[in-house]
């Protein structure tokens, strides 16, 4: 049996197992507690607590930068794949996200970059309350009767 690094052990094992980028963040984000630490016992059982803590960092920040770089459209289409998986509707998963945007932001992030996930999470809500529209047109095309 291959041995793993910590770091393939929690993308490829743990998180390889959440269905969407925005599902693998809110379960970084849970894992987080109030001071900033990351808990999860067995992951700290096989790997130790500052490894743990590292390792969880690490995969935060990446996935957070992975979403701040995607296109608005495949962030949408990532968000309705995580709120099916988690078995409730986009508008009511985002709107979960949006209550918390603190908890889904690692240790140390800038205020712009809090800012461009609070802009994302605030279009998504919007887009997810307005009848279907295809995005990519959304901004060039006048609505009849404009």
């Amino acid at each position: 049996m291959a041995v793993k690094s910590a770091y393939e052990d929690l993308c490829c094992s743990t998180l390889g197992r959440i269905t969407g980028t925005w599902a693998k963040l809110a379960y970084l984000a849970e894992r987080r507690t109030s001071d900033g630490t990351y808990e999860h016992w067995g992951f700290e059982r096989v790997h130790g607590t500052a490894a743990t803590q590292e390792v969880f960092l690490q995969a935060h920040r990446s996935l957070l930068e992975t979403i701040l770089h995607t296109r608005l459209r495949w962030l949408r289409d990532d968000l309705r794949e995580s709120s099916a998986a988690a078995g409730v509707i986009a508008s009511s998963y985002v709107s979960k996200l949006c209550s918390e945007p603190q908890r889904l932001l690692p240790s140390d992030c800038s205020k712009m970059t809090e800012q461009h996930l609070v802009w994302l999470l605030k279009t998504l809500s919007t887009l997810e309350d307005q009848p279907e529209r295809d995005l990519r047109f959304a901004s060039l095309s006048p609505q009849p009767g404009q």
